[in-house]
């Protein structure tokens, strides 16, 4: 049990922003302890500072979608931190929408590290509650990537699944305009068959392949194939927000 004066200066400690394992160190006190007061002193603040995810079908739908494609997952023991992380690329205008649209839609705005000499831009939030968020909605094994998949796609509505072909022609699919379609690949064999039948259901009609990689340590291909009048009837029903996805 701490003393009086462990007490005043755990919550000392904790004002001016020192971490719980940080604390722990400093006054050689159990991690549970420390934990105790810590929270007694900021929880309130955290709690006010917790992103807000909205009760739209559609935006969770989209939020999937876009951590299926460019998203990933990292707890950090050390410091008990879910932190989720869209990876995309910095020269394209698409990470700005998204920027805007997360702090817009979750109320708070995502760290943004860019790295401009490797193309990219990372946003991050470290938030337990969207990770809980996603794995509602997802699974996946070990290997993110190759495992992901939506669960109990048939409990899922329409605008989920509008949302979520949304969020994936936005990270993971690509515009071809001098044939008027559109490809989406991933090497998740699952998660293409998922959107082979949501495409199904909204009368889209689409083909799904299977592309052989020969390189070494590099995985086959799963791809849907959107073309013609399907590939308008599939930007008039999910109207992409990346630019690039978009006619002009």
């Amino acid at each position: 049990m701490a003393t009086t004066k462990e007490k005043t200066e755990i919550r000392k400690l904790a004002r001016k922003g020192l971490s719980i394992n940080q604390i722990k160190e400093k006054l050689n006190l159990p991690k549970s302890t420390v934990y105790y007061h810590f929270k007694k002193e900021v929880g309130q603040k955290q709690k006010r500072n917790q992103l807000e995810i909205p009760d739209d079908p559609e935006f969770h739908g989209e939020l999937c979608g876009i951590f299926a494609g460019d998203g990933n997952y990292f707890f950090e023991e050390k410091n008990y931190k879910y932190r989720i992380t869209f990876t995309l690329n910095i020269n394209e205008d698409y990470w700005q929408n998204l920027e805007s649209f997360l702090e817009e839609n979750l109320d708070k705005r995502p760290h943004v590290k860019r790295e401009p000499n490797h193309s990219r831009v990372r946003l991050r939030y470290e938030s337990k509650t969207l990770y809980e968020f996603f794995k509602k909605y997802l699974e996946w094994g070990e290997d993110k990537t190759e495992t992901i998949m939506l669960r109990n796609l048939n409990n899922l509505s329409r605008a989920f699944k509008i949302g979520f072909v949304r969020g994936l022609v936005d990270t993971d699919g690509h515009k071809i305009k001098q044939f008027r379609g559109y490809k989406i690949g991933t090497i998740s064999k699952n998660m293409m068959s998922q959107t082979s039948k949501i495409l199904d259901e909204l009368d889209i009609q689409n083909t799904l392949s299977r592309e052989p990689d020969k390189r070494e340590n590099c995985r086959d291909m799963y791809r849907l194939t959107i073309y013609g009048d399907n590939a308008e009837k599939l930007e008039a029903k999910i109207d992409p927000r990346h630019p690039k996805k978009q006619s002009k």
